[in-house]
Protein backbone atom coordinates (compact mmCIF):
# COMPACT_ATOMS: atom_id res chain seq x y z
CA UNK A 1 0.00 0.00 0.00
CA UNK A 2 1.58 3.63 -0.90
CA UNK A 3 2.27 5.05 2.46
CA UNK A 4 0.80 8.53 1.05
CA UNK A 5 -2.29 7.03 -0.36
CA UNK A 6 -5.29 7.85 1.96
CA UNK A 7 -7.80 5.80 3.89
CA UNK A 8 -11.49 5.51 4.90
CA UNK A 9 -11.69 6.63 8.67
CA UNK A 10 -13.81 4.27 9.43
CA UNK A 11 -16.02 1.36 8.05
CA UNK A 12 -19.25 3.60 9.14
CA UNK A 13 -17.86 5.93 6.73
CA UNK A 14 -16.87 3.44 3.81
CA UNK A 15 -19.77 2.02 3.79
CA UNK A 16 -22.39 5.40 3.99
CA UNK A 17 -19.79 6.91 0.34
CA UNK A 18 -20.36 3.16 -1.43
CA UNK A 19 -24.42 3.07 -0.36
CA UNK A 20 -24.39 6.72 -1.40
CA UNK A 21 -22.66 5.92 -4.83
CA UNK A 22 -24.87 3.21 -5.43
CA UNK A 23 -27.83 4.82 -4.42
CA UNK A 24 -28.45 7.29 -7.29
CA UNK A 25 -30.46 8.35 -9.70
CA UNK A 26 -30.91 5.33 -11.17
CA UNK A 27 -32.76 4.31 -7.73
CA UNK A 28 -34.48 7.72 -7.71
CA UNK A 29 -35.72 8.55 -11.21
CA UNK A 30 -35.24 5.40 -13.30
CA UNK A 31 -36.27 2.53 -10.88
CA UNK A 32 -40.35 4.06 -10.94
CA UNK A 33 -40.53 4.22 -14.87
CA UNK A 34 -38.67 1.02 -15.25
CA UNK A 35 -40.63 -0.83 -12.57
CA UNK A 36 -43.99 0.46 -14.39
CA UNK A 37 -43.17 -0.52 -18.29
CA UNK A 38 -42.74 -4.35 -16.43
CA UNK A 39 -44.63 -5.38 -14.30
CA UNK A 40 -44.78 -3.92 -10.75
CA UNK A 41 -44.03 -6.42 -8.41
CA UNK A 42 -42.78 -9.39 -10.59
CA UNK A 43 -39.76 -6.53 -11.86
CA UNK A 44 -38.65 -6.11 -8.27
CA UNK A 45 -38.27 -10.03 -7.51
CA UNK A 46 -36.61 -10.31 -10.48
CA UNK A 47 -34.18 -7.59 -9.53
CA UNK A 48 -33.56 -8.54 -5.66
CA UNK A 49 -33.05 -11.93 -7.56
CA UNK A 50 -30.12 -10.31 -10.01
CA UNK A 51 -29.26 -7.52 -7.21
CA UNK A 52 -27.89 -10.31 -5.33
CA UNK A 53 -26.61 -12.90 -7.62
CA UNK A 54 -25.08 -11.02 -10.03
CA UNK A 55 -24.91 -7.18 -8.73
CA UNK A 56 -23.31 -8.41 -5.56
CA UNK A 57 -20.45 -10.87 -6.45
CA UNK A 58 -19.31 -8.22 -9.23
CA UNK A 59 -19.63 -5.76 -6.50
CA UNK A 60 -17.20 -7.84 -4.28
CA UNK A 61 -14.66 -8.38 -7.22
CA UNK A 62 -14.62 -4.35 -7.87
CA UNK A 63 -13.42 -4.16 -4.14
CA UNK A 64 -10.80 -7.08 -4.70
CA UNK A 65 -9.38 -5.37 -7.28
CA UNK A 66 -9.31 -1.62 -6.21
CA UNK A 67 -7.97 -2.86 -2.58
CA UNK A 68 -5.62 -5.10 -4.18
CA UNK A 69 -4.41 -2.19 -6.85
CA UNK A 70 -4.29 0.40 -4.77
CA UNK A 71 -4.66 2.88 -7.71
CA UNK A 72 -7.44 4.40 -10.10
CA UNK A 73 -8.80 1.84 -12.78
CA UNK A 74 -6.47 2.13 -15.39
CA UNK A 75 -3.59 1.79 -13.01
CA UNK A 76 -5.00 -0.99 -10.96
CA UNK A 77 -5.74 -2.73 -14.24
CA UNK A 78 -1.72 -2.11 -15.29
CA UNK A 79 -0.61 -3.67 -12.09
CA UNK A 80 -1.40 -6.94 -12.98
CA UNK A 81 -1.64 -6.97 -17.02
CA UNK A 82 1.58 -7.57 -18.45
CA UNK A 83 2.83 -4.19 -20.46
CA UNK A 84 0.48 -3.37 -23.23
CA UNK A 85 -1.96 -6.05 -22.20
CA UNK A 86 -5.64 -5.50 -24.03
CA UNK A 87 -6.72 -6.24 -19.99
CA UNK A 88 -5.84 -2.49 -19.32
CA UNK A 89 -9.11 -1.44 -21.86
CA UNK A 90 -11.08 -2.13 -18.69
CA UNK A 91 -9.77 0.79 -16.81
CA UNK A 92 -10.13 2.86 -19.79
CA UNK A 93 -13.41 2.04 -20.75
CA UNK A 94 -14.67 2.48 -16.63
CA UNK A 95 -12.90 5.89 -16.82
CA UNK A 96 -14.50 6.72 -20.32
CA UNK A 97 -18.30 5.99 -18.93
CA UNK A 98 -17.25 7.72 -15.68
CA UNK A 99 -16.68 10.96 -17.45
CA UNK A 100 -19.62 10.61 -19.84
CA UNK A 101 -21.82 9.75 -16.87
CA UNK A 102 -20.74 12.33 -14.93
CA UNK A 103 -21.51 15.11 -18.19
CA UNK A 104 -25.49 13.85 -18.11
CA UNK A 105 -25.63 13.35 -14.91
CA UNK A 106 -24.85 17.16 -13.85
CA UNK A 107 -27.42 18.14 -15.85
CA UNK A 108 -29.97 16.11 -14.76
CA UNK A 109 -29.52 16.48 -11.72
CA UNK A 110 -29.24 20.47 -12.32
CA UNK A 111 -32.98 19.74 -13.08
CA UNK A 112 -33.26 18.94 -9.36
CA UNK A 113 -31.88 22.40 -7.79
CA UNK A 114 -34.35 24.37 -10.06
CA UNK A 115 -37.14 21.80 -9.33
CA UNK A 116 -36.21 22.61 -5.69
CA UNK A 117 -36.09 26.56 -6.27
CA UNK A 118 -39.46 26.23 -8.39
CA UNK A 119 -41.04 24.63 -5.53
CA UNK A 120 -39.45 27.20 -2.81
CA UNK A 121 -41.56 29.84 -4.99
CA UNK A 122 -44.73 27.53 -5.05
CA UNK A 123 -44.33 28.04 -8.89
CA UNK A 124 -46.59 24.98 -9.43
CA UNK A 125 -49.76 26.71 -7.72
CA UNK A 126 -52.74 26.90 -9.69
CA UNK A 127 -51.17 24.38 -12.14
CA UNK A 128 -52.87 22.23 -14.19
CA UNK A 129 -51.18 18.30 -15.34
CA UNK A 130 -50.50 19.62 -18.96
CA UNK A 131 -49.21 23.09 -17.23
CA UNK A 132 -46.86 21.72 -14.88
CA UNK A 133 -45.10 19.26 -18.24
CA UNK A 134 -45.10 22.61 -20.11
CA UNK A 135 -43.08 24.37 -17.59
CA UNK A 136 -40.56 21.08 -17.99
CA UNK A 137 -40.57 21.44 -21.55
CA UNK A 138 -40.21 24.98 -21.21
CA UNK A 139 -37.46 24.78 -19.05
CA UNK A 140 -34.89 22.08 -21.36
CA UNK A 141 -35.31 24.58 -23.98
CA UNK A 142 -33.69 27.22 -21.93
CA UNK A 143 -29.86 26.23 -22.92
CA UNK A 144 -28.83 28.95 -20.48
CA UNK A 145 -30.79 28.09 -17.54
CA UNK A 146 -29.78 24.43 -18.05
CA UNK A 147 -25.82 25.38 -18.10
CA UNK A 148 -26.38 27.47 -15.30
CA UNK A 149 -28.16 24.39 -12.61
CA UNK A 150 -25.26 22.25 -14.38
CA UNK A 151 -22.30 24.23 -13.59
CA UNK A 152 -23.52 24.88 -10.03
CA UNK A 153 -24.26 21.13 -9.07
CA UNK A 154 -20.73 20.41 -10.43
CA UNK A 155 -19.48 22.78 -8.53
CA UNK A 156 -20.91 21.68 -5.13
CA UNK A 157 -19.28 17.86 -6.44
CA UNK A 158 -16.29 19.47 -7.08
CA UNK A 159 -16.02 21.48 -3.59
CA UNK A 160 -16.46 17.90 -1.95
CA UNK A 161 -14.12 16.34 -4.14
CA UNK A 162 -11.55 18.84 -3.92
CA UNK A 163 -11.52 18.63 0.18
CA UNK A 164 -9.89 14.66 -0.06
CA UNK A 165 -11.19 11.54 1.43
CA UNK A 166 -12.11 11.90 4.86
CA UNK A 167 -12.60 15.73 5.29
CA UNK A 168 -14.81 15.77 1.98
CA UNK A 169 -16.31 13.05 0.32
CA UNK A 170 -16.77 10.14 3.82
CA UNK A 171 -17.46 13.41 5.55
CA UNK A 172 -20.00 14.42 2.98
CA UNK A 173 -21.44 11.08 1.92
CA UNK A 174 -21.97 10.39 5.58
CA UNK A 175 -24.64 13.38 6.11
CA UNK A 176 -26.06 12.66 3.00
CA UNK A 177 -26.96 9.57 2.91
CA UNK A 178 -28.33 9.08 6.38
CA UNK A 179 -30.06 12.32 4.99
CA UNK A 180 -31.60 10.66 2.08
CA UNK A 181 -32.52 8.05 4.24
CA UNK A 182 -34.53 10.12 6.72
CA UNK A 183 -36.08 11.98 3.95
CA UNK A 184 -37.29 8.99 2.44
CA UNK A 185 -38.56 7.58 5.19
CA UNK A 186 -40.62 10.47 5.91
CA UNK A 187 -41.74 10.36 2.56
CA UNK A 188 -43.06 6.59 2.77
CA UNK A 189 -45.22 7.73 5.84
CA UNK A 190 -46.63 10.68 4.07
CA UNK A 191 -47.93 7.90 1.44
CA UNK A 192 -48.67 5.92 3.78
CA UNK A 193 -51.95 8.56 4.66
CA UNK A 194 -52.49 8.29 1.43
CA UNK A 195 -55.91 6.60 -0.44
CA UNK A 196 -53.41 5.15 -3.11
CA UNK A 197 -51.48 3.53 -0.57
CA UNK A 198 -52.72 -0.18 -0.54
CA UNK A 199 -52.78 0.16 -3.91
CA UNK A 200 -49.47 0.66 -4.26
CA UNK A 201 -48.90 -2.12 -2.17
CA UNK A 202 -50.60 -4.47 -4.26
CA UNK A 203 -48.77 -3.59 -7.17
CA UNK A 204 -45.24 -3.32 -5.22
CA UNK A 205 -45.33 -6.94 -3.38
CA UNK A 206 -47.97 -9.00 -5.53
CA UNK A 207 -46.10 -10.52 -8.63
CA UNK A 208 -47.78 -10.04 -11.84
CA UNK A 209 -46.34 -13.11 -13.71
CA UNK A 210 -48.04 -12.33 -16.91
CA UNK A 211 -45.88 -9.30 -17.53
CA UNK A 212 -42.67 -10.94 -17.43
CA UNK A 213 -40.62 -11.22 -20.74
CA UNK A 214 -37.18 -12.31 -21.51
CA UNK A 215 -36.55 -8.41 -22.06
CA UNK A 216 -37.99 -8.09 -18.57
CA UNK A 217 -35.45 -10.15 -17.21
CA UNK A 218 -32.96 -8.44 -19.12
CA UNK A 219 -33.89 -4.69 -17.92
CA UNK A 220 -33.86 -5.76 -14.70
CA UNK A 221 -30.37 -6.94 -14.69
CA UNK A 222 -29.52 -3.77 -16.83
CA UNK A 223 -30.90 -2.00 -13.71
CA UNK A 224 -29.46 -4.12 -11.02
CA UNK A 225 -25.51 -3.22 -12.25
CA UNK A 226 -26.44 0.42 -12.66
CA UNK A 227 -27.61 1.19 -9.61
CA UNK A 228 -25.02 -0.37 -7.87
CA UNK A 229 -22.84 1.60 -9.74
CA UNK A 230 -20.48 -1.28 -11.41
CA UNK A 231 -18.82 -1.08 -14.46
CA UNK A 232 -17.75 2.50 -14.80
CA UNK A 233 -15.22 2.95 -11.91
CA UNK A 234 -16.65 4.17 -8.62
CA UNK A 235 -16.70 0.82 -6.57
CA UNK A 236 -12.54 0.24 -7.83
CA UNK A 237 -12.02 3.70 -6.69
CA UNK A 238 -13.43 3.26 -3.60
CA UNK A 239 -12.34 0.05 -3.02
CA UNK A 240 -8.62 1.17 -3.42
CA UNK A 241 -8.89 3.71 -0.21
CA UNK A 242 -10.08 0.28 1.70
CA UNK A 243 -7.55 -1.15 4.70
CA UNK A 244 -6.72 -4.38 4.73
CA UNK A 245 -8.79 -4.60 8.11
CA UNK A 246 -12.20 -4.05 6.35
CA UNK A 247 -14.56 -6.65 5.48
CA UNK A 248 -15.29 -6.64 1.76
CA UNK A 249 -17.68 -9.62 1.66
CA UNK A 250 -19.88 -8.04 4.46
CA UNK A 251 -19.50 -4.60 3.42
CA UNK A 252 -20.77 -5.33 -0.06
CA UNK A 253 -24.05 -7.62 1.14
CA UNK A 254 -25.11 -4.73 3.30
CA UNK A 255 -24.47 -2.46 0.47
CA UNK A 256 -26.42 -4.72 -1.41
CA UNK A 257 -29.30 -4.45 0.73
CA UNK A 258 -28.88 -1.08 1.51
CA UNK A 259 -29.82 -0.72 -2.59
CA UNK A 260 -32.69 -3.20 -2.44
CA UNK A 261 -34.17 -1.46 0.13
CA UNK A 262 -33.84 2.09 -0.67
CA UNK A 263 -35.12 1.45 -4.20
CA UNK A 264 -38.30 -0.55 -2.42
CA UNK A 265 -38.57 2.36 -0.25
CA UNK A 266 -38.34 5.09 -3.42
CA UNK A 267 -41.25 2.75 -4.93
CA UNK A 268 -43.33 3.04 -2.23
CA UNK A 269 -42.58 7.07 -1.55
CA UNK A 270 -44.02 7.51 -5.29
CA UNK A 271 -46.50 4.71 -6.17
CA UNK A 272 -49.02 6.14 -3.60
CA UNK A 273 -49.00 9.45 -4.84
CA UNK A 274 -49.48 8.16 -8.57
CA UNK A 275 -52.39 6.29 -7.70
CA UNK A 276 -53.98 8.60 -5.29
CA UNK A 277 -54.62 10.66 -8.68
CA UNK A 278 -55.76 8.40 -10.95
CA UNK A 279 -52.00 8.21 -13.53
CA UNK A 280 -50.58 5.35 -14.98
CA UNK A 281 -47.29 3.71 -13.39
CA UNK A 282 -46.28 3.87 -16.99
CA UNK A 283 -45.77 7.39 -17.15
CA UNK A 284 -41.99 7.04 -18.27
CA UNK A 285 -39.22 9.07 -17.75
CA UNK A 286 -41.20 12.35 -17.00
CA UNK A 287 -42.75 11.01 -14.35
CA UNK A 288 -40.43 13.00 -11.70
CA UNK A 289 -40.24 16.14 -13.15
CA UNK A 290 -43.44 16.18 -15.10
CA UNK A 291 -46.35 14.05 -12.93
CA UNK A 292 -44.86 14.35 -9.64
CA UNK A 293 -44.59 18.31 -8.94
CA UNK A 294 -48.40 18.57 -10.12
CA UNK A 295 -49.47 15.71 -7.70
CA UNK A 296 -47.90 17.47 -4.92
CA UNK A 297 -49.22 20.69 -5.24
CA UNK A 298 -53.04 18.74 -4.30
CA UNK A 299 -51.72 17.65 -0.90
CA UNK A 300 -51.80 19.00 2.29
CA UNK A 301 -48.11 20.56 3.05
CA UNK A 302 -47.56 20.69 -0.80
CA UNK A 303 -44.61 23.30 -0.78
CA UNK A 304 -42.84 20.96 1.97
CA UNK A 305 -43.09 17.95 0.25
CA UNK A 306 -41.59 18.90 -3.29
CA UNK A 307 -38.84 20.82 -1.80
CA UNK A 308 -38.41 17.48 0.37
CA UNK A 309 -39.05 15.66 -2.35
CA UNK A 310 -36.37 17.53 -4.62
CA UNK A 311 -33.50 17.73 -1.78
CA UNK A 312 -33.86 14.03 -1.84
CA UNK A 313 -33.06 14.05 -5.21
CA UNK A 314 -30.30 16.25 -4.95
CA UNK A 315 -28.56 14.32 -2.17
CA UNK A 316 -28.76 11.16 -4.03
CA UNK A 317 -27.19 12.40 -7.31
CA UNK A 318 -24.77 14.25 -5.27
CA UNK A 319 -23.19 11.22 -3.09
CA UNK A 320 -23.30 9.54 -6.91
CA UNK A 321 -21.60 12.20 -8.72
CA UNK A 322 -18.77 12.53 -6.27
CA UNK A 323 -17.52 9.27 -6.78
CA UNK A 324 -17.51 9.51 -10.39
CA UNK A 325 -15.36 12.87 -10.41
CA UNK A 326 -13.47 10.81 -7.72
CA UNK A 327 -12.62 8.11 -10.78
CA UNK A 328 -11.54 11.13 -12.62
CA UNK A 329 -9.43 12.68 -9.93
CA UNK A 330 -7.86 9.58 -9.16
CA UNK A 331 -6.83 8.40 -12.62
CA UNK A 332 -5.26 12.00 -13.18
CA UNK A 333 -3.84 12.26 -9.37
CA UNK A 334 -1.77 8.31 -10.85
CA UNK A 335 -0.93 8.57 -14.30
CA UNK A 336 -0.55 12.86 -14.81
CA UNK A 337 1.00 12.99 -10.59
CA UNK A 338 -1.31 16.06 -10.70
CA UNK A 339 -2.13 17.44 -7.07
CA UNK A 340 -6.18 16.59 -6.08
CA UNK A 341 -6.96 20.52 -6.72
CA UNK A 342 -5.73 20.31 -10.15
CA UNK A 343 -7.41 16.93 -11.12
CA UNK A 344 -10.41 17.57 -9.75
CA UNK A 345 -11.07 21.13 -11.92
CA UNK A 346 -9.65 19.58 -14.68
CA UNK A 347 -11.83 16.98 -14.40
CA UNK A 348 -15.04 19.04 -13.85
CA UNK A 349 -14.02 21.12 -16.53
CA UNK A 350 -13.82 17.95 -18.96
CA UNK A 351 -17.38 16.80 -17.45
CA UNK A 352 -18.93 19.77 -18.39
CA UNK A 353 -17.73 20.29 -22.02
CA UNK A 354 -19.23 16.75 -22.12
CA UNK A 355 -22.40 17.92 -20.51
CA UNK A 356 -22.75 20.48 -22.76
CA UNK A 357 -24.92 19.01 -25.45
CA UNK A 358 -26.83 17.13 -22.59
CA UNK A 359 -27.60 20.86 -21.58
CA UNK A 360 -28.11 22.69 -25.06
CA UNK A 361 -29.51 20.51 -27.62
CA UNK A 362 -33.05 20.46 -26.57
CA UNK A 363 -33.22 24.55 -26.93
CA UNK A 364 -32.04 23.67 -30.70
CA UNK A 365 -28.82 25.52 -29.51
CA UNK A 366 -26.22 22.89 -30.39
CA UNK A 367 -27.16 19.85 -32.33
CA UNK A 368 -30.77 20.51 -32.78
CA UNK A 369 -31.16 18.01 -35.87
CA UNK A 370 -29.65 15.43 -33.53
CA UNK A 371 -33.42 13.72 -33.14
CA UNK A 372 -34.27 13.94 -36.67
CA UNK A 373 -30.86 12.37 -37.80
CA UNK A 374 -30.44 9.51 -34.81
CA UNK A 375 -34.26 8.77 -33.79
CA UNK A 376 -33.58 10.08 -30.35
CA UNK A 377 -32.40 13.08 -28.18
CA UNK A 378 -28.98 13.59 -27.57
CA UNK A 379 -29.00 12.25 -23.56
CA UNK A 380 -31.06 9.16 -25.11
CA UNK A 381 -27.84 8.47 -27.48
CA UNK A 382 -25.38 9.18 -24.61
CA UNK A 383 -27.03 7.18 -22.91
CA UNK A 384 -27.00 4.04 -25.00
CA UNK A 385 -23.06 4.23 -25.61
CA UNK A 386 -22.66 4.81 -21.57
CA UNK A 387 -24.88 1.22 -21.26
CA UNK A 388 -22.39 -0.41 -24.20
CA UNK A 389 -18.94 1.03 -22.32
CA UNK A 390 -19.92 -0.26 -18.82
CA UNK A 391 -21.42 -3.61 -20.20
CA UNK A 392 -18.18 -3.79 -21.79
CA UNK A 393 -16.20 -2.87 -18.54
CA UNK A 394 -18.30 -4.80 -16.17
CA UNK A 395 -16.95 -7.66 -18.41
CA UNK A 396 -13.74 -6.93 -18.60
CA UNK A 397 -13.50 -6.88 -14.93
CA UNK A 398 -15.37 -9.78 -14.24
CA UNK A 399 -12.87 -12.27 -16.48
CA UNK A 400 -9.97 -10.43 -15.31
CA UNK A 401 -10.41 -10.68 -11.36
CA UNK A 402 -12.15 -14.18 -11.89
CA UNK A 403 -9.76 -15.73 -14.52
CA UNK A 404 -5.88 -13.47 -14.40
CA UNK A 405 -5.63 -12.28 -11.06
CA UNK A 406 -3.21 -14.17 -9.49
CA UNK A 407 -4.94 -16.57 -7.29
CA UNK A 408 -3.02 -15.56 -4.13
CA UNK A 409 -3.83 -12.28 -4.69
CA UNK A 410 -7.98 -13.12 -5.41
CA UNK A 411 -8.15 -14.91 -2.04
CA UNK A 412 -6.55 -12.88 0.08
CA UNK A 413 -8.16 -9.49 -1.46
CA UNK A 414 -11.64 -11.63 -0.67
CA UNK A 415 -10.45 -12.86 2.19
CA UNK A 416 -8.66 -10.23 4.26
CA UNK A 417 -10.32 -8.69 7.18
CA UNK A 418 -13.28 -11.07 6.99
CA UNK A 419 -14.57 -14.43 8.40
CA UNK A 420 -16.34 -15.70 5.38
CA UNK A 421 -13.39 -16.89 3.62
CA UNK A 422 -15.63 -20.12 2.75
CA UNK A 423 -17.95 -18.23 0.33
CA UNK A 424 -14.77 -17.66 -1.74
CA UNK A 425 -15.49 -20.46 -3.67
CA UNK A 426 -19.05 -19.80 -4.81
CA UNK A 427 -18.31 -16.04 -5.36
CA UNK A 428 -15.29 -17.18 -7.39
CA UNK A 429 -18.00 -19.24 -9.38
CA UNK A 430 -20.31 -16.11 -9.94
CA UNK A 431 -17.58 -13.91 -10.68
CA UNK A 432 -16.02 -16.65 -13.64
CA UNK A 433 -18.82 -17.69 -14.91
CA UNK A 434 -22.24 -16.11 -13.34
CA UNK A 435 -21.76 -12.49 -14.42
CA UNK A 436 -19.77 -12.85 -17.65
CA UNK A 437 -23.18 -14.77 -18.62
CA UNK A 438 -25.39 -12.43 -17.81
CA UNK A 439 -23.50 -9.39 -18.60
CA UNK A 440 -23.03 -11.13 -22.24
CA UNK A 441 -26.65 -11.58 -21.99
CA UNK A 442 -27.29 -7.82 -22.08
CA UNK A 443 -24.25 -7.23 -24.67
CA UNK A 444 -26.44 -9.41 -26.98
CA UNK A 445 -29.89 -8.04 -26.10
CA UNK A 446 -28.43 -4.51 -27.35
CA UNK A 447 -27.07 -6.44 -30.38
CA UNK A 448 -30.69 -7.41 -30.72
CA UNK A 449 -29.35 -11.26 -31.41
CA UNK A 450 -32.84 -11.97 -28.95
CA UNK A 451 -35.05 -9.79 -31.32
CA UNK A 452 -36.86 -12.94 -33.36
CA UNK A 453 -37.04 -14.35 -29.84
CA UNK A 454 -38.46 -11.58 -27.61
CA UNK A 455 -40.85 -11.02 -30.72
CA UNK A 456 -42.33 -14.42 -30.21
CA UNK A 457 -43.55 -13.33 -26.29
Amino acid sequence: MSSTRETWKSNLGFVLAAAGSAIGLGAIWRLPYTMGQNGGGAFILLFLLLNFVVGVPLFMAELVLGRSGQRGTVSCFRRFAATGSMWVAGGWLAAAAALLILGWYCVVAGWGIHYTLMALVDAFAGKSADQVAQLFHAFRASGLLNVLFQSLFLLLTALIVSRGLAAGIERYSRVMTLGLFAMLLCLVLYGAMLPGFAQAVRYIFVPNWSAITPATVLEALGLALFTLSLGYGPIITYGSYMKPSQNIPQTSLIIGVANFAVSLLIAMAIFPLIFSFGFAPTAGEGLVFQILPFVFEQLPMAMLLCVLFFALLIFTSLTSAISFLEVLVTNCMDLLNWSRQRSVWVGCAAAFVVGLPTALAPSGNLFGLWPDIYGKSFLETSNVVINWLTAFAALITSLFVGWHLPNHIRHEGFCSGSHWGKLYVAWLWCVRVVVPFAVSMILSWHCGLFEPFLRAF
